[in-house]
């Protein structure tokens, strides 16, 4: 049975990798209420329902207990089948979405169960939920210089760490039995790589020192032996630097990682291993190793070596560390406690781009670790993690961006738009040498030029002349940087804001017309277009047909002169 119902009333869940949580609710103030929430706890566990980890199980308990109080505190008495569906609603909009999802998941296993239920309540829990789920905050990667500063703390760490092993084991192999020789470092390293690991004040009475209750009177020598210890058997914050390093050379989840056994690996030659992990929001899952995260679980499994063979029952966790201490020392497998990642990167000294201490995170490493794959290579997936809907992984992993990134993102889009309206506007055409019936005809023009009463004189005298329009000012062109001059070819003018057309300029607009019409014979349709077909629309349907027709004429004889070189067909 995944549960079992026992009195007095408590439910006994048997989880996955035999995981048994015990939880009572015989301190209910309502006892049938408490039976029948103990029959929908033990129907909703895995494998009949989704209670299945030790904190899965202790919130649904937590949260259904919390029910049973507020629905006694509100007066209600009796089981779930007295409950009505208007004060189960009232209720469920009073909290929030994972609430409400806790007590329609186990409303159902206990209906599925043949538990008498409301029919109103029943047709609730096949419709639509009452709240919406709140859209969690992705993880945010770390910066490059953060990822290189762990990255580069965690290997610091290791180093000396196997640095103190070296010179523990050859302390060790120099000394020998403190009780015959006297007590030294090195009789203190050999009575500790013999007969440890054990407390420090057991092994000082093997070598012929009481234990004066308090280890006041040996204190150095405790100190000394508890150094010894975790530098030959390993201590929590190696461990800890061990684990967030292969987090960032593999990218595992990490409660996948802190559960690994050592039968996890899979040897599939001399430098690739296959290793299987649990992903607790989905079921047993496997990688290839890649080759740094590899050679690291090999270190760290030579480095453990000598605690392994002493750890007992414990010898086949992969995180096996010494919590060594006075009269008391312990072996613990899991170096990835909150407190740890307070205390470590302090102890490191690492700091944000902020300069405050460097949060340690497991889901952040994680979204780092693909939003850097996404960035350096694509492996050929649609989605970087199989588990990952598209929208999942573009939300979380592959769309976030630094602010200075959004700032930049945004510009494009900015100037995208500026262009959209720009190319919409109609061009400017000049019928007229009145520079005041120009500023009046065009205020938007010569207002975004800051153009004066003398340089509008100069634009219709043609002193701005650009061989297909006058360009109101050549020094602050939309195409270059403001004070260089415009590098634009010709026909960029017809969709320039700055550019301004004359009757004047005529001949040289149907010698570009010509221009087309010779490159549309010699392009395919679809790129002419791509190229050319913005500027030969503007020209034909806005441009041209603003001037009468016996201008164009006259124009077009003075067109026919021969063609320069540049406009030679190629």
């Amino acid at each position: 049975m995944p549960a079992e119902i026992r009195e007095p009333l408590s439910v006994v869940f048997t989880l996955p990798g035999g995981v048994i949580y015990e939880r009572k609710l015989h301190d209910l103030p309502d006892q049938q209420f408490a039976a029948d929430l103990a029959a929908g706890l033990a129907a909703a566990t895995h494998p009949h329902g989704p209670i299945r980890t030790w904190s899965v199980a202790s919130k649904y308990v937590a949260m259904m207990r919390r029910m049973a109080r507020d629905l006694h505190a509100d007066g209600f008495t009796g089981g779930f089948g007295d409950l009505t569906p208007a004060r189960v609603v009232q209720y469920w909009l009073a909290c929030t979405y994972h609430r409400e999802r806790t007590i329609r998941v186990v409303f159902d296993a206990f209906n599925r169960e043949g538990g008498s239920l409301h029919p109103g309540i029943r047709a609730h829990l096949d419709g639509r939920r009452i709240n919406k789920i709140v859209k969690s905050t992705p993880n945010e990667p770390y910066s490059d210089a953060e990822w290189q500063r762990l990255a580069a703390a965690c290997t610091e760490t290791i180093n000396a760490d196997q640095l103190a092993q070296r010179q523990a084991l050859q302390s060790a192999e120099r000394g020998s039995d403190p009780a015959l020789h006297g007590i030294s470092t090195d009789n203190l390293a050999w009575l500790a790589i013999h007969k440890g690991p054990a407390p420090t004040a057991k092994l000082l009475e093997s070598a012929g020192l009481k234990f004066d209750g308090r280890g006041r009177r040996y204190g150095p020598l405790h100190r000394e032996l508890r150094e010894l210890h975790r530098a030959l058997f390993g201590d929590r914050r190696a461990a800890f630097a061990y684990n967030v390093l292969f987090a960032m050379r593999s990218g595992i989840v990490p409660d996948g990682i802190d559960k690994l056994t050592t039968v996890d690996l899979h040897r599939t030659g001399e430098h690739t291993a296959l290793l299987s992990y649990a992903k607790g929001r989905t079921s047993a899952e496997s990688m290839n190793l890649p080759r740094n995260a590899l050679r690291l679980l090999d270190q760290w499994l030579k480095r453990s070596e000598l605690l392994r063979g002493r750890a007992g029952d414990l010898a086949d966790q992969f995180w096996i560390h010494l919590l060594p201490g006075i009269t008391r020392s312990w072996i613990n497998a899991a170096p990835r406690k909150q407190q740890m990642r307070r205390e470590w990167p302090l102890e490191a000294g690492l700091t944000s781009d902020q300069g405050d201490p460097l949060p340690i995170h497991g889901g952040r490493i994680r979204a780092t670790y693909q939003h850097r794959r996404d960035r350096s290579n694509w492996t050929g997936r649609t989605t970087i993690d199989p588990n990952h809907t598209p929208q999942v992984e573009g939300d979380h992993y592959l769309s976030f961006h630094t602010p200075a990134q959004m700032d930049a993102i945004e510009g494009v889009i900015e100037q995208a738009q500026a262009d959209l309206l720009r190319k919409a506007e109609p061009p400017v055409v000049m019928t007229g040498e009145d520079a005041a019936r120009f500023a009046g005809e065009f205020p938007r023009l010569v207002e975004a030029a800051g153009l004066d009463i003398d340089a509008v004189k100069a634009l219709l005298a043609g002193e701005q002349d650009v061989f297909v329009a006058a360009c109101a000012s050549p020094l602050n062109s939309p195409h270059a940087p403001a004070g260089t001059p415009c590098p634009a070819r010709p026909w960029v003018c017809l969709l320039c804001p700055l550019a301004a057309f004359a009757p004047r300029h005529l001949p040289n607009l149907l010698r570009l017309k010509d221009f087309f019409s010779r490159q549309a014979m010699q392009m395919t349709t679809a790129q002419f277009m791509a190229v050319f077909g913005p500027y030969a629309a503007r020209l034909d349907e806005d441009v041209l047909p603003r001037f009468g027709s016996a201008a164009i004429a006259a124009a077009a004889e003075t067109a026919a002169l021969p063609l320069h070189l540049e406009e030679m067909p190629r």
